[in-house]
């Protein structure tokens, strides 16, 4: 779990470079000169800011820290290389899994076949072979 608190200033700069200045004055809701007192850990940061950092940050709450960098941005997931999801896209992937299960199935049982097809024509190829030679 993230303890802004424990290091502050490297954390808001890492939001600031993320979504920037202005945004993160915004979303907390508070003045630049609070900021700066942040930065400068000349006050600690109240919880509830706490909470926002932390998720702007990509600390998802009841994740355990299973879904580090991951955050919710302008209401898309944004992953920690900056792909970005939308609902529909998530729900997609229980589908494509099934489909690429099903697919698999069908590769092994389309192997099994051809092992079985040329397994076949090599027993027959040499009786092929002498036919056409006595032709």
């Amino acid at each position: 779990m993230l303890e802004i608190n424990a290091r502050p200033g490297r954390h808001l700069r890492q939001l600031i470079e993320l979504i920037g200045e202005p945004r993160l004055l915004r979303e907390l809701d508070i003045h630049r000169t609070t900021l700066r007192r942040w930065l400068k850990e000349e006050i600690k940061i109240p919880g509830h800011q706490h909470q926002v950092i932390r998720l702007l940050l990509g600390d998802l709450p009841g994740t355990a820290g299973q879904w580090s960098g991951w955050r919710f941005d302008q209401g898309l997931l944004t992953a920690p290389g900056g792909d970005r999801y939308r609902p529909g896209d998530v729900l997609s992937l229980i589908i494509l899994r099934q489909q690429l299960t099903a697919q698999r199935r069908e590769l092994e049982a389309l192997k099994v076949r051809l092992a079985i097809s040329e397994e076949a024509l090599e027993r027959l190829a040499p009786a092929a072979n002498e036919s056409r030679a006595w032709g």
